[in-house]
């Protein structure tokens, strides 16, 4: 297919990438891409005149709101938006304070510094503490389920109803403090559906709902808006790396596209833009939000995604969490004031029956935080989240202003408060290139629906068929593939073994429902990485065990190692085993390019050839594209020379010669063909399956 429209720029060495998308995912993408040598050929493309997506901050009442993204959560080390912006100098002295960054807030929002009921009389403090410190106990205990097989109730909601009903027997208070502490706890569950980023509890899957990892540390907020960050990372990339106004129509993968500036090569991929123009590519990473996927998910990829794919962005939850500015001539609040809370009093958690939109919209809104002052206005900040919100998009600034007014007024119980004289709101699902603003795992889904939108496309699905049925021949079933880099279906590990094992005759042996389990296979295959990543899949926890990138890392069986809770499972490291014999010398050097082997032992320039061998025989040119070779070559010699010069990689040898010796310099022949070896190890040079051959039917012999 000839691509269209734009002429793409001549290609530059490498292969080409584009990212699709220039909010922080995107642009993170092309920081990290545009750090490596091999992607120097990168554009983004945003669909609007501006980078950061969803994080964007305005200057408005005479100082910076933040429309989209507020707080970083958990502003710790172990954060990368918080290191981001250390690095950057983009925080105050106390955000990076060590004292600071060591609070446990179990994330959960802070209490409020005043709390308004409908009837305009202020809540007692106290009973909020005690409303809230019930609910937030409630949600700690939700991650009991992370690794129950089956939950009942199936959703967040509905358990946190259940033990309310609960603990409802137990109030002694009059009915009219039942009913406020029910509306006070109905407050709350609006405040988890904006950080949840749903429009109800009861759609948010409860085994799931504990994946989300909560850092320590007190949210902060960036003194001079959250888009110094966006614009930090934008700096960092060369000037023509972005795209913008130029939103994606179609992506066609899977394919053959040529263009005419570079006569004789083929793209698998063509991004077809908005208003004609197209772009051909070696590889395409998709940073989009998920609304925008399932507006328009049958047009966006031709061919059709995965079925597991489209079933993955259709069962994940995407809402919607709005924000509305009220900027005040005078505060009517006190000057210590953080936090307003606004209660309903005629709401409760346990009612299903939901008020008419257009007469109840402003009831989700969960009170105002109060910003700092600005230089000649006072401004709240209010959250609201869901339907509501969507609802408050549709309405006019007038009406919105008009009502929030009114709960003003009411809730303070002056109705002669003065009307704000300004209003700010964002409206980001009615935003065409966003849809909503995060998600959040519904229920009938799982963190696994979000790993395999990670997946990359195409798959090799075939392969990994081939490869079972060449297993099954040899009598070996049961077979998962993982990735402990990525930590990708490593969650199957555990069920699988916990039905092998309780399907077996020796499990019945024992009362005691604990699982032990040996890890064995060859050097340097993974086991210990596997272990760590069950570890931090199933218990949160860090490595255990010691990993390396050449065989004998682990040199004896280890102590028992926790890798699970539920259920109680155990496994034991061991050292690497081989067979005392390897049927042929090519079977020996597919194990030693896997690192079963120590290099050294087989030698790395013979490894080095049989690789390009290797590579050649498939028709694999990752390495032309990787060290910028222009062709294929099958001489070891000379490419490990290219490779050596690309790096800079030479060393001196003394020639004797009739005239006395001289210093030569020549290149580092060994130091190119360990480079060669890393770059195959580290993906860099493309998926690669030494047993082609094998699962085609064919020895290694016969070949």
């Amino acid at each position: 297919m000839q691509s269209g429209g734009r002429q793409a720029e001549a290609p530059g060495r490498g292969p080409r990438v584009l990212v699709v998308g220039g909010g922080i995912a995107g642009l993170g993408a092309a920081q990290r891409l545009c750090r490596h040598p091999a992607f120097s050929h990168l554009r983004v493309l945003e669909a609007t005149a501006r980078a950061g997506g969803r994080i964007r901050s305005e200057h408005s009442f005479g100082g910076v709101v933040e429309v989209g993204a507020h707080w970083i959560h958990g502003p710790s080390q172990g954060n990368p938006v918080f290191q981001l912006a250390a690095k950057y100098g983009l925080l105050g002295e106390k955000a990076l304070s060590e004292e600071n960054q060591l609070i446990e807030t179990g994330g959960h929002v802070g209490l409020p510094s005043v709390s308004y009921a409908s009837s305009g009389v202020s809540v007692s403090l106290e009973l909020v503490a005690e409303m809230a410190s019930l609910f937030y106990s409630l949600i700690d205990q939700t991650r009991e389920f992370l690794q129950a097989a089956e939950t009942t109730p199936p959703s967040v909601g509905e358990y946190l109803k259940e033990k309310i009903r609960q603990h409802m027997a137990g109030w002694t208070e009059d009915e009219e403090t039942k009913k406020l502490k029910l509306a006070i706890l109905k407050n709350l569950f609006n405040v988890e559906c904006c950080v949840s980023g749903t429009h109800s509890m009861d759609l948010v899957a409860l085994a799931p709902f504990g994946e989300y990892t909560v850092l320590p540390g007190l949210d902060c907020t960036f003194p001079e808006g959250y888009q110094g960050l966006t614009d930090c990372i934008m700096a960092s990339l060369p000037k023509d790396v972005m795209v913008f106004d130029k939103p994606v129509k179609t992506i066609h993968w899977n394919g053959s596209f040529r263009e005419a500036s570079a006569p004789g090569e083929t793209f698998p991929v063509l991004v077809e833009c908005e208003d004609g123009d197209c772009f051909p590519a070696h590889h395409v990473v998709v940073t989009v939000p998920l609304g925008f996927f399932k507006k328009h998910l049958d047009t966006f990829f031709e061919p059709p995604l995965p079925t597991e794919k489209v079933e993955a962005i259709r069962k994940i939850g995407f809402g919607t969490n709005n924000k509305i500015f009220l900027e005040f001539e005078e505060p009517f609040w006190e000057p210590d004031c953080q936090h307003i809370q606004v209660v309903w009093e005629d709401m409760s958690p346990l009612e299903d029956t939901a008020p008419e939109l257009q007469d109840a919209w402003f009831k989700k809104l969960i009170g105002f935080w109060v910003l700092p002052p600005f230089q000649a206005s006072h401004v709240l900040c209010g959250f609201i989240a869901g339907l509501e919100s969507e609802f408050m998009e549709t309405l006019s600034d007038e009406d919105v202003l008009r009502s929030l007014t009114q709960v003003l007024r009411r809730v303070t119980g002056n109705p002669q408060l003065p009307a704000p004289r300004s209003m700010l709101r964002s409206c980001w699902h009615s935003a065409p290139y966003t849809r909503g603003s995060y998600s959040y795992v519904a229920v009938g889904s799982s963190g696994d629906d979000m790993d395999r939108l990670a997946q990359p496309l195409p798959s090799d699905g075939k392969g990994a068929q081939k490869i079972i049925q060449h297993l099954e021949r040899e009598g070996i079933k049961h077979v998962v593939f993982t990735n402990c880099v990525k930590d990708e279906n490593v969650k199957q590990v555990i069920p699988t073994v916990t039905e092998l094992v309780g399907s077996s005759y020796r499990y019945h042996r024992g009362e005691h429902v604990e699982y032990c389990i040996m890890v064995i296979g060859v050097p340097n295959v993974g086991k210990s990485s596997l272990i760590n990543s069950l570890r931090r899949q199933h218990l949160r926890k860090g490595k255990a065990t010691r990993v390396g990138g050449e065989p004998g890392i682990t040199r004896a069986v280890m102590s028992r190692i926790q890798v699970c809770e539920r259920p109680l499972m155990f496994l034991l490291d061991t050292p690497g085993v081989l067979a005392p014999r390897i049927p042929s010398v090519e079977t020996g050097l597919k194990l030693a390019l896997c690192g079963t082997v120590l290099d050294h032992l087989v030698g790395e320039e013979t490894l080095a050839d049989f690789l390009l061998y290797t590579l050649n025989r498939h028709q694999l040119s990752g390495y032309v594209q990787h060290y910028g070779l222009g062709e294929a070559c099958d001489d070891i010699a000379s490419v490990l020379k290219r490779v050596a010069v690309k790096l800079r990689k030479t060393q001196k040898v003394k020639v004797l010669t009739g005239t006395g010796n001289v210093n030569v310099i020549q290149p580092d022949y060994p130091a190119a063909a360990r480079d060669f070896l890393r770059a195959f190890r580290s993906g860099l040079l493309g998926p690669v399956m030494l047993d082609r051959d094998l699962l085609q039917g064919r020895s290694a012999e016969e070949s």
